[in-house]
């Protein structure tokens, strides 16, 4: 009944290993929001990142356009494209729709 929404989820990604060291890289993603399910989508992505990622996720913005970065622990391309998609992930499970963009 109340949880009928839970079902327009996407399945989680794996995420990447927790780093004990300092960060090798870096993941960096740009959100333009076009729509967003709750009122403040900097929140809301701030929310689940901080839930899931810790310390390791940091959002930097406004409701409109925000900056999500991800510490990641390897500089393999697999680790890094993992990195990318659970990000990806977090922004379209916060109900947040838009162009998102990795910057290098």
């Amino acid at each position: 009944m109340g949880f009928a929404a839970t079902r327009d989820l996407d399945p989680t990604p794996p995420r990447p290993p927790a780093p004990i060291a300092t960060p090798a890289s870096v993941v960096r993603l740009v959100i333009d929001v076009e729509a967003a399910h709750l009122a403040n989508p900097l929140v809301a992505a701030s929310r689940l990142l901080a839930s899931e990622a810790g310390a390791l996720a940091h959002v930097d913005g406004d409701e409109g356009h925000f900056e999500v970065t991800v510490a990641v622990p390897d500089r393999s391309p697999e680790i890094v494209d993992q990195a990318e998609a659970w990000v990806r992930w977090a922004i379209h499970n916060a109900g947040i729709r838009g162009e998102i963009r990795r910057v290098h």
